[in-house]
């Protein structure tokens, strides 16, 4: 079969290996038929994941077809359409027994390398999905690929932000960064009917985007941004921060724009070993800091696809790339350069 696979950092290649099979208990065999490059897959291009060796198959958002089933699996079948979750959880930790499954101890992450339980990726023809009755969702006959493929990864994860924030109807709601997670993170946050939503980012294109969501745009390369969310906001502040950065700036703003009494909740990943909060402000400001960690995404995605389906929210409409898979590399090459927002590869 066909396959992306990391070749070293800064490259990605198109290679022919192996078609797998369900070959232990729980697996089942899924016919990809698209797959997205995520701004994850990034980390691992620039050799940001150790563990993650040359030869191993990118990628972790995919929708397919069952192709088999190991035995153990009941919840899927020959022939299904699924979508997958970007990590497969155990099933049996303390965690997982709450369906805290982003929680989980010995989750795994497809395309992620061996501290990440060395899966597969699903930027292929065929992926091997273990614990399937998990890690993948049936998918109902109204949606079709692309609707689905990010409730497996950036749109439940985008709820997942949103969520946690603790959203209340009226609500001022400030989305910090404006990426492929930060717009499913505004789609979400408007089905809490928010009173404002404002965006924050620095790329027009990206706070155009915001805008066709229902979102304020803010242009954090012209303005003081805690500023101009005050501004929109009574002179208090959002009542609640979405941060879908992943970087320490993005962080401080959050902290700076919410108001007295308000709620950050940081689903971009921060892999800084520091952060110097001012304690004082945020003591006496009362500010409340969520940080999501690990998106639940099989715990939310029975939501995240009710929202799709039920028109509330449209996941597709980000994608600005269309390539077979034999052209990953140069998809690849236009994410990383943010020639393109979001990029699906058909097999």
């Amino acid at each position: 079969m066909r396959a992306v696979v990391f070749a070293g950092p800064g490259e990605v290649s198109v290679s022919s290996l192996p078609e797998p099979a369900a070959v232990e208990p729980g697996d089942a065999l899924v016919r990809v038929t698209a797959a997205g490059i995520c701004g994850s897959d990034l980390h691992v291009l620039h050799g940001r994941i150790p563990g993650m060796t040359p030869g191993s198959v990118l990628g972790h958002e995919f929708v397919g077809v069952v192709e088999a089933t190991a035995p153990g699996v009941t919840r899927v079948h020959a022939g299904a359409r699924v979508v997958g979750s970007f990590l497969v959880p155990c099933g049996r930790c303390w965690y997982c027994q709450r369906r805290l499954y982003g929680r989980c101890e010995e989750q795994r992450v497809f395309g992620y390398g061996t501290f990440f339980g060395d899966l597969a990726g699903a930027q292929a023809e065929y992926v091997r999905v273990p614990n399937a009755d998990l890690a993948l969702h049936p998918l109902e006959p109204q949606l079709d690929d692309e609707q689905a493929l990010f409730a497996g990864d950036i749109f439940t994860t985008g709820l997942e932000v949103a969520t946690e924030g603790g959203i209340h109807p009226g609500d001022t709601v400030a989305v910090i960064g404006c990426g492929p997670v930060g717009l499913m993170a505004i789609q979400a946050a408007a089905t809490f009917l928010p009173a404002r939503l404002l965006a924050v980012d620095t790329v027009a294109s990206r706070l155009a985007m915001a805008a066709r969501f229902g979102a304020e745009p803010i242009d954090a390369a012209a303005v003081d941004v805690p500023t101009a969310v005050r501004e929109r906001s009574g002179d208090r502040g959002a009542d609640v921060v979405l941060e879908c950065v992943g970087a320490i700036p993005a962080l401080d703003t959050a902290v700076d724009s919410v108001r007295r009494g308000g709620r950050v909740s940081v689903i971009g990943v921060h892999t800084e070993p520091r952060w110097a909060l001012g304690l004082t402000v945020a003591f006496v400001n009362a500010v409340d800091i969520k940080f999501c960690g690990t998106a639940n995404v099989p715990g939310r995605w029975d939501r995240a696809l009710e929202l799709i389906r039920d028109g509330a929210a449209d996941p597709s409409a980000i994608i600005s790339h269309r390539l077979s898979l034999q052209e990953a590399v140069e998809g690849y090459r236009l994410f990383d350069s943010r020639q393109a927002l979001k990029v699906v590869l058909r097999p």
